[in-house]
């Protein structure tokens, strides 16, 4: 059971990005998941159509609907997977230039093979 302790010195900067895109993208589906499950909930409990009958009692001619719900989730979905894909590679570039300033993560590694 030795243990060792290792500083992490380097973050590729391309590796950051795939691990952000491909892990965003996950994140992108489980949201999708989540929104339909809590869509499919609401509709069934009338959230749905007591807030559609309230937007028509106000004169507004626009009704909430499934397809307005799953528009508006995929475009926020998206433009969120965007941002965490563009900017993980940026904490790669800011965490590469502070690293020698305040030194890097310390990591302990052990070799357990119980």
């Amino acid at each position: 059971m030795a243990a060792k302790q290792m500083t992490v010195q380097h973050v590729s900067v391309g590796s950051a990005f795939r691990t952000a895109l491909v892990l965003s993208l996950a994140g992108l589906i489980a949201w999708m998941i989540c929104v339909i499950l809590l869509y499919l909930g609401m509709a069934q409990a009338g959230v749905w159509d007591s807030l559609n009958s309230v937007i028509g009692g106000a004169g507004g001619e626009g009704t909430i609907s499934f397809k307005v719900v799953m528009s508006f989730a995929g475009l926020l979905g998206a433009i969120m997977a965007v941002l965490i894909s563009v900017l993980a590679p940026l904490g790669a570039v800011i965490y590469n230039a502070t690293v020698d300033l305040f030194g890097g993560l310390v990591v302990t590694l052990r070799d357990d093979l119980d």
